[in-house]
Parts: structure tokens; C-alpha cells; sequence
């Protein structure tokens, strides 16, 4: 954890990691003050450029300290950093277990959602949705087509009450359609125009190259080593002036 020696940072730190349930630690576990986190609602389930949109409506006034992400949010941070500084400059950008978003990811996390179901999608329907894939809007509204038959069914099999499907079918349809949104605006985010200085921090097993941190994935953020790196890179950066490492 970080603790404030004083108050000063340049800006908030804007942070990317989405939300739900997972066995990995999370980036507001390093403590850091200013942070704002972008995704702790996450935008409706927009085609990439509305979801770029909304994700930057969200953003404090002013200009941004540094902006941080965990893994599949990496690209859309690039994108959101590069005119997020102090006059129109890149904003430092953090970037964790960063790896890229394919149309495979895509179509993966669809797969992962039907099995939660108990639900094995038909061979043509991957298929079917694998070439929406470069059409975002299309990919949605199939989707969500397909993922409400299949959750609407799900219910009734596990004895759902009759007025309660629909509703129920709604909210779970929505859930899954937003994480596919996210991961659709970031297979489709563009290079970013401009770039600033740029922290990548790897778990021991993160392809790629970068900060490597001996430590399991689900550890890394967690990890005295990597808030230390952290707070070294946006100290150097100015996003953060004032500030020491808190006593174990």
C-alpha cells in the first residue's frame, strides 16, 4: 500500500480493470491515491468507438496523472492516454499482464460464458459469430440474439419461475454483453496517435516483454515489487509527488 507523505499528484490516475469476479488481485489493491477507475461501471454494450466514447465521458476534468490497466483493457488505455496529459501530451501509461485481444479472445470469452451455462454452442454458430467478429455491431446483436435463447432456456431447465425468465434472461444477457463489448472495442482500438512513457509490468508466465515480476499472475498485483515499480515509474513521471511506501 502507498500512504501520503503529502498530497500532490499531477491529476487523477485513470484506471482500466473490469470488473467481476476473479482469482487474480486487482489494481486498486496498490493503494494508490487519485485513482479513478473507469470500468467500475462498466459502458453499456456499445460497438468500439460508443464504447471509447463512453468510457471518455467518464473521465474527471482535466488532465490525467498516468492511466493504468490490467490485461485485456491494455489496448483501449493506449487509446484513452494519448491525449490525456497535461497540454494535450500522452499521459504515462501502466500496463499489467497486457496481452493481445484477438478475434479468438473474442470468441473464447463467448464459449466461457455458454459453459457457465452448462450450455456447448453449436459448430455453426461459432462460426456464424467468428465472421461478425470484424463487423462489431453485427457481432452484438447476434450475440445477444443467441446468448438470450440460450440463457432463457438454461432457466427454465434449472425451474425458473415463468415471470421471472424474462427478466432474469435480460439482466444475465446484458452482464455477458458488456465483457463482450469491452473485448470487442479493445480487438478494435486503434494505434494510438501518440504515446508517452510506458510501464510494463509481467507476471512470471506473461508472454511478452517488460518489468518482469517473479510472482504468479494472480499474485502480481498484490506484489510489494510491483507497487514499488509503480510508484517509482509515476514518481519519475510526475504523477505522483509526496508519496512513500507505507510500513509493513
Amino acid at each position: 500500500m502507498v500512504s501520503p507523505a503529502g498530497s500532490g499528484h499531477d491529476g487523477p490516475l485513470l484506471v482500466l480493470d473490469y470488473p467481476g469476479e476473479r482469482p487474480e488481485a486487482r489494481v486498486s489493491e496498490l493503494g494508490l491515491p487519485g485513482a479513478r477507475d473507469l470500468l467500475a461501471v462498466p459502458p453499456p454494450p456499445l460497438p468500439p468507438g460508443r464504447y471509447l466514447a463512453a468510457l471518455s465521458a467518464g473521465r474527471p476534468p482535466g488532465s490525467a496523472g498516468a492511466v493504468l490497466a490490467y490485461c485485456a483493457s491494455a489496448p483501449l488505455a493506449a487509446v484513452l492516454a494519448a491525449g490525456a496529459g497535461r497540454g494535450g501530451r500522452a499521459a504515462p501509461l501502466v500496463l499489467f499482464d497486457a496481452e493481445p485481444v484477438t478475434a479468438a479472445t473474442v470468441l473464447a470469452a463467448y464459449g466461457a460464458t455458454l459453459a457457465q451455462l452448462g450450455v456447448r454452442p453449436d459448430p455453426r454458430e461459432v462460426r456464424h459469430l467468428a465472421a461478425q467478429v470484424p463487423d462489431p455491431g453485427a457481432f452484438l446483436s447476434a450475440a445477444r440474439a443467441r446468448l438470450s435463447d440460450h440463457v432463457g432456456a438454461a432457466l427454465r431447465a434449472d425451474g425458473a419461475a415463468t415471470g421471472e425468465v424474462d427478466d432474469l434472461t435480460s439482466a444475465v444477457t446484458d452482464s455477458a454483453l458488456r465483457w463482450l463489448a469491452h473485448l470487442l472495442a479493445a480487438h478494435h482500438a486503434p494505434p494510438p496517435d501518440r504515446t508517452g512513457p510506458t510501464l510494463r509490468i509481467l507476471s512470471a508466465h506473461t508472454p511478452g516483454d517488460g518489468l518482469r515480476v517473479m510472482c504468479d499472475r494472480t499474485d502480481l498485483l498484490r506484489d510489494p515489487r510491483t507497487a514499488e515499480a509503480v510508484v517509482s515509474f509515476l514518481t519519475a513521471h510526475g504523477a505522483l509527488t509526496g508519496h512513500e511506501r507505507a510500513p509493513a
